[in-house]
């Protein structure tokens, strides 16, 4: 998946949870805790395979099932001694739903689901030969694109639409945050 799909992806469930739950729509502050969570682990492992050379393949220690817990205790304890214990909830909501997302990307491409994505360091997927991180980028970039304009309307592409009409309607339900912090930002220097 892109990076947009699993901030998307990541929103969507937090913005349900906090809504239906706590009944209360996400922080500026959540927000950006989901947008990290979100991306890294493939901010991980990507470069460690395809950059340095240090993992067979662009899913690894990032996206292990049983590295995540830690990482999810890590950032706790972390916000745990700042006061914010909600932001590592955020985090790890979205951090978790990294790896779900990726696999149900393979299902909705209509290929089974590859649980070796997420069994390193028991196993990994096979390695890809690509070359390096921008040559990676190019060729997922452009076979997405190609997709996009010769495949018709797909399930995946089907899915992708109605999660970008979710998350803006959900963004906008919730108050646009970030968007409304900066614009409040803005207004307020301009009054000075």
């Amino acid at each position: 998946m892109w990076p947009w799909e699993h901030l998307a992806f990541a929103y969507v469930l937090y913005s349900l949870t906090t809504n239906v739950v706590f009944r209360t729509s996400p922080s500026a502050r959540e927000t950006i805790a989901v947008a990290v969570g979100s991306q890294l682990p493939d901010l991980i492992d990507k470069p460690l395979a395809w950059t340095i050379g240090i993992t067979d393949g662009g899913y690894s220690i990032g996206h292990s099932i049983f590295v995540a817990p830690f990482v999810c205790l890590a950032v706790y304890a972390v916000a745990v001694r700042r006061g914010e214990r909600v932001l590592s909830g955020a985090f790890a909501l979205a951090y978790l739903s990294h790896p779900i997302a990726d696999m149900l990307s393979q299902l909705f491409r209509g290929r089974a689901v590859d649980l070796r994505t997420v069994l390193w360091p028991i196993t990994s997927p096979p390695a890809t030969s690509h070359g390096g991180f921008l040559d990676h980028f190019a060729l997922y970039f452009f076979r997405y694109v190609h997709q996009l304009l010769t495949s018709g309307l797909t399930v995946q592409i089907a899915f992708q639409s109605l999660l970008g009409l979710a998350v803006l309607a959900l963004w906008l339900f919730d108050g646009a945050p970030i968007a409304a912090d900066a614009w409040r930002l803005l207004r307020a220097q301009r009054h000075r």
